[in-house]
């Protein structure tokens, strides 16, 4: 027998080497495409409209994204989870699914996202990072990259580093931290909190912070295209397949420091 309608919560993570990005396409394979597919086939045909926690695009990672919908089904959630588990392809994969409230939104209701973005730094290129990182064999000088990711943090117009596509009037976010990491010589990890994100906007960040980094920029190339929002000034876009959105944060979780 059928349940009645429910709110779930997915929390998903996805290899975006093979997808279009999140948002449905019409002949592309996105992830909300795929996952609306295999929800719609659990609830008898009738068709599933998944809201995602943000519309990550062609190339970029996932270790947790959110997405709610509304599903008529008698399974409950594990049972669900379990159904999902055998039915969506290997490079999406389901985490967990809950029942949520009514309410819930993934995207509104978030109150902070992380995106962390990955560069192999050797000289030859690993190909077991070949999809997941940016091969960058080149001289970066730790000390510039610190000083302009201290830059970053604030509550600001963004405009400056968006895609000249983003269809955002309102282009304030509050990035709230941001760190380096380094793993011995070969890999270094970029990471952003924010409120939310414009389209292309850590990409963009990034392609700026590593022309800064190898001396092709100056340091205050971060002040001038924050303080003009001219796209020009930035640097170049850096590749998708070195992003990963891996945390999304909501009332009552934990929060990010910074």
């Amino acid at each position: 027998m059928t349940r009645g309608p429910r709110r779930i919560r997915l929390d998903l993570a996805y290899d975006g080497t093979d997808f279009a990005g999140w948002q449905f396409q019409p002949g592309q394979r996105t992830v909300q495409g795929v996952l609306e597919e295999v929800l719609s086939k659990l609830q008898g045909g009738q068709a599933v409209s998944v809201r995602g926690a943000g519309r990550t695009d062609s190339g970029v990672h996932a270790s947790q994204q959110v997405a709610d919908c509304e599903i008529r089904s008698r399974l409950d959630d594990a049972a669900l989870e379990r159904a999902l588990r055998g039915m969506l392809p290997p490079d999406l994969r389901p985490l967990r699914v809950s029942t949520t409230a009514p309410e819930f939104h993934a995207r509104k209701r978030a109150l902070w996202k992380t995106y962390r973005f990955h560069l192999d730094l050797t000289r030859h290129g690993d190909p077991f990072q070949a999809r997941y990182a940016l091969h960058y064999p080149y001289r970066l000088d730790p000390e510039l990259l610190e000083r302009a990711l201290g830059m970053l943090p604030g509550r600001r117009d963004w405009s400056g580093f968006a895609a000249s596509t983003c269809d955002k009037l309102d282009r304030v976010r509050h990035l709230r931290a941001v760190d380096l990491e380094r793993s011995g010589a070969e890999r270094l990890s970029l990471t952003f909190t924010a409120d939310g994100f414009l389209q292309y906007m850590v990409r963009n960040i990034v392609g700026t912070l590593l022309e800064i980094g190898g001396g092709r920029m100056p340091l205050a190339t971060i002040e001038e295209v924050l303080g003009t929002g001219d796209r020009d000034r930035a640097g170049p876009t850096a590749a998708a397949r070195g992003l990963w959105l891996t945390r999304v944060v909501y009332s009552g979780e934990e929060t990010p420091s910074g």
